[in-house]
């Protein structure tokens, strides 16, 4: 039998009780979940705990906390939740479906996504689990304990009690949302969303490693040879198992390229002979000799716009505000502006940030107003 503890939530330690569980999330054919770990010194996430609240036979709402610690075989669980005729609702589950692809191999099927939810219902972007509780609930959620050190044995009970408090109100949530859906004749896209969603998600997404450096300034040449050196850091990065500004920090990268000071400062753990072969493979790329003659190259008119261009952006966003007040929708949610410049510079680009729902909902009016 699985036995509580003194909190009133369930502490799983044991091989059986894990097998209590997923019998009982399979029969419910839904369930909550989020997780609970640890990223400062590893590339890869170190899962700490699993949450779970899933109905029993009764209709009653049970609470587990898995501990990922205790050297429980999770393959049955992670069977679960690649299982399509299960429902799975998290919030905000970017890092939560990675560490459960990285962890099993297995992609995460039949995923709902509050957060994404709530994009369609009329919330700001990117809102938080604790802001839709305290809205639809009127309960406010100390988030103290969400730094809390979760590798540590025993969790204490507030430790406990926070973490199983970010599944206890998902299944709700998911509920409003899912008749808001229905009402404002969403779900659909909501559906296309969320499928694009998890396929970014357990993708590698290098394409948008870049996004965080300027490029203004630089010339061609540099700016390939810094989005090499991204996704070189990227790539020795997960080889490592290291976060990536530990490997090597932003500024150094760019620095490398720009002053030519090749003397960057490496992750003490890793070893001399790593370290060898990783300044190698950057005196490789530094030393690549590209054709950068063309004036319209696609890397210029990515990261430069021209006066009509720039023209076409305000335009754009005009346009976009206009739709997003409209229809409800947060204008950064629709198209991001990193995204609205891409399309704008490179207009065979269009059609990949600007499909589906997005299109039948702006994409016609969009188009001709930037693809002269």
């Amino acid at each position: 039998m699985i036995k509580k503890n003194n909190s009133p939530n369930f502490y799983i330690i044991s091989q059986p009780e894990l097998q209590q569980v997923v019998e009982l999330i399979k029969s419910a054919k839904l369930v909550a979940l989020d997780t609970e770990f640890t990223r400062r010194t590893t590339y890869y996430p170190i899962l700490s705990i699993i949450q779970i609240a899933v109905k029993n036979s009764s209709g009653e709402k049970e609470f587990f906390i898995v501990d990922c610690l205790a050297k429980l075989d999770l393959s049955g669980l992670f069977q679960v939740i690649a299982d399509e005729k299960i429902t799975k609702i998290l919030h905000s589950s970017t890092q939560d479906l990675q560490i459960f692809f990285h962890e099993s191999g297995l992609q995460p099927q039949n995923v709902m996504d509050t957060q994404v939810m709530a994009n369609f219902c009329g919330f700001a972007f990117s809102v938080g689990y604790s802001n839709l509780v305290e809205k639809f609930f009127q309960k406010k959620l100390d988030k103290k304990q969400q730094i809390s050190d979760w590798q540590r044995r025993p969790l204490n009970k507030k430790q406990l009690e926070y973490a199983i408090l970010d599944v206890t109100f998902l299944e709700e949530i998911y509920e409003k949302f899912c008749e808001i859906l229905s009402e404002r004749n969403r779900a659909d896209w909501y559906l296309e969303e969320i499928k694009n969603f998890t396929k970014k998600t357990l993708g590698k997404g290098d394409e948008n490693l870049s996004n965080n450096f300027s490029f203004k300034g630089k010339n061609l040449q540099q700016i390939s040879q810094i989005k090499k050196l991204i996704l070189w850091r990227e790539q020795w990065a997960r080889k490592v198992n290291v976060p990536r500004q530990h490997l090597l920090k932003d500024e150094e990268l760019e620095k490398i390229v720009i002053d030519k000071n090749f003397n960057p400062n490496f992750n003490r753990e890793i070893s001399q002979k790593i370290v060898d072969e990783i300044l190698g493979e950057m005196k490789k790329i530094l030393d690549e000799n590209e054709n950068f003659s063309e004036r319209n190259s696609f890397a210029e008119k990515r990261f430069f716009m021209n006066e009509r261009q720039k023209n076409s952006y305000q335009e754009a966003k005009k346009l976009i505000n206009e739709i997003a007040t409209k229809e409800n929708f947060c204008e950064q949610f629709l198209i991001t502006s990193s995204n609205l410049r891409t399309v704008i510079c490179e207009k065979t680009f269009f059609t990949k940030k600007v499909s589906g729902w997005r299109y039948q909902l702006f994409g016609k009016e969009l188009e001709q107003l930037i693809l002269f």
